[in-house]
């Protein structure tokens, strides 16, 4: 299903994209005269309804050349606008047809199998009272999810600082309230990332004080099984945020070919290695 929504996605953007040379050298040119003239239409105040009207009719008609007539009907405003849907339902539709394999148990992923190790190593850990052993392992742990954080969070600053300063001197309000949306995708994905990975690192501490302490408590493992949801969740909208980038750097048809790769890179980092999970449950772990 989900090849062939690709497949699709790929044949739409190459009829949006890819027309003949003729055609595609006028649309873009009547795609910039276009904005030009929207741009000024958008910014221009008139002091009657009456100019406002008139000057409004006067752009229309100088905007509305033949060529307009032998334009397509998939014009390159239809492509800024279907090809960034298709990029948020491809990892959307991938990640639910994701979850839904968890939840009826039909096979593994690389994600429950991350969380089952923990889960036994924290059980391992009380059962053996390794506590110096479970504190360096946390440690470098905690160690490794606050440094992701903080990349994030690094990242995210100078991505602001850059996106802000073009935001101040662009004057079309259409560019403005585009860039706003794409600055508010990538804040929103790096700072769930930047949440997750510090929520794993609050859990982990948390399990530190409670291993020499609650030694037959399970709560514990249950615990150290979040940690694993937590990094997982911080790793996967670190990745995620690739997208809006590479659509407020490359347009919309970066960010459907980033899409599709992420999609690609997802599911061959998704799977268990073959044997790795049966060897794990006949271990005991």
């Amino acid at each position: 299903m989900m090849n062939k929504f690709i497949r699709n996605g790929f044949l739409i953007a190459a009829a949006l994209w890819l027309p003949s040379t003729n055609a595609f050298t006028s649309l873009t040119r009547l795609r910039k005269r276009n904005q030009r003239l929207l741009c000024r239409t958008t910014n221009v105040r008139v002091s009657t309804t009456t100019k406002a009207i008139h000057s409004t009719q006067i752009m229309l008609l100088q905007a509305s050349p033949s060529s307009i007539i032998a334009t397509p009907f998939y014009s390159s405003i239809s492509a800024d606008t279907i090809l960034p849907i298709f990029s948020v339902l491809i990892l959307y539709i991938y990640h639910l047809r994701l979850f839904k394999k968890e939840s009826s148990g039909t096979s593994k992923t690389w994600r429950q199998y991350q969380a089952d190790v923990r889960e036994g190593w924290a059980r391992y850990v009380r059962q053996t009272e390794g506590w110096l052993y479970a504190i360096q392992t946390l440690r470098n742990a905690i160690t490794a999810q606050t440094f992701l954080a903080s990349t994030v969070l690094s990242l995210l600053t100078v991505i602001t600082g850059k996106i802000w300063d073009i935001l101040r001197k662009t004057t079309c309000r259409l560019d403005k309230r585009l860039l706003t949306i794409q600055l508010t995708s990538i804040a929103l994905t790096m700072l769930f990332s930047a949440y997750q990975f510090l929520q794993g690192v609050r859990l982990m501490t948390h399990a530190g004080f409670m291993f020499p302490v609650k030694k037959e408590n399970t709560k514990v493992d249950k615990i150290m099984r979040q940690t694993q949801n937590s990094q997982w969740l911080g790793l996967r909208f670190m990745y995620i945020s690739l997208g809006p980038i590479a659509w407020t750097v490359g347009g919309s048809l970066a960010f459907f070919v980033t899409s599709t790769g992420l999609f690609m890179f997802f599911r061959s980092i998704d799977k268990v290695p073959l044997g790795l999970y049966d060897e794990f449950q006949g271990e005991g772990i």
